[in-house]
């Protein structure tokens, strides 16, 4: 064989693996237009998707998106319930195209799936009682301090990490809001919150959130992480389209808009 057959022979291998590669690159975004439909996995987590009580339909921040995706790439939405603890994994076996909810983008399952842009930042205030004589996020980590946390979750895990030497008060309950009644009652000294249940929770009980306090503002969120939606490492194309859609609807103002329309909507309700 000749150099020039066989440097011939490389160039076509190579431009065969170039344009399977192509190929394969547009894979998901060719499949959701050729069955006419984008399905979307989400899990109940209001006010960025939850069902409507009073029509069973799925609702919320991220719905509104995802119809707004689909109309872009001229196909139907399909809603796929799935559970938090399954969420991540229902993308391995197929069950839909992409993770549209408020997920946690975290290194550990950066290495199972392939995170967007964050289209939204999610942190944790510390609430005392208002007669607390806390003060400071800094007078925390004493065994004096017990956390409120529902069992298994992150408001009784992170205290753990961020304070050690404080006491975990964890609740077995399925009840929303059992942090605000531990604090307010004395039971526990203080509760992990994030901003968006806080705000949701002064407005619907002002009287009782009268009584309670936050050590940190919001330009000091505790474990702040990145809010994404995820599709599998080999949906490149899928991800930069994503990708491209959020970083416009973030610079202008589309999501945040929305948010504050959301939020108030479950405040106001």
């Amino acid at each position: 064989m000749t150099l020039k057959t066989m440097m011939t022979g490389l160039a076509v291998a190579t431009a065969g693996a170039l344009a399977a590669g192509a190929a394969s690159a547009q894979g998901l975004i060719d499949e959701i237009r050729d069955r006419g439909t984008l399905r979307v996995g989400v899990a109940e987590g209001p006010p960025y998707q939850y069902i409507d009580p009073a029509t069973g339909d799925w609702i919320g921040l991220n719905i509104e998106l995802a119809e707004e995706v689909a109309e872009i790439m001229g196909v139907e939405l399909q809603i796929v319930p799935g559970t938090w603890a399954t969420l991540v994994t229902g993308l391995d076996v197929d069950q839909y195209d992409v993770v549209f909810a408020n997920l946690f983008a975290t290194p550990e399952r950066a290495l199972s799936v392939a995170f967007t842009d964050p289209y939204d930042t999610y942190g944790f205030h510390v609430m005392v009682r208002a007669d607390s004589e806390l003060t400071s996020l800094d007078e925390l980590n004493t065994s004096d301090v017990s956390f409120a946390g529902v069992a298994g979750t992150v408001e009784a895990q992170y205290p753990r990490e961020l304070f050690p030497e404080a006491r975990i008060n964890e609740l077995v309950t399925d009840q929303a809001g059992v942090g605000f009644t531990s604090v307010l009652s004395g039971q526990s000294t203080a509760s992990f919150v994030d901003p968006g249940f806080m705000r949701i929770f002064r407005a619907q009980n002002p009287d009782a959130a009268e009584g309670l306090k936050l050590l940190n503002g919001e330009d000091e969120l505790l474990k702040p992480v990145s809010l994404s939606y995820a599709v599998e490492h080999t949906d490149q194309d899928m991800l930069n389209f994503l990708n491209v859609f959020i970083r416009d609807r973030v610079a202008n103002g589309v999501i945040e808009d929305l948010k504050e329309e959301w939020f108030d909507r479950i405040a106001n309700q």
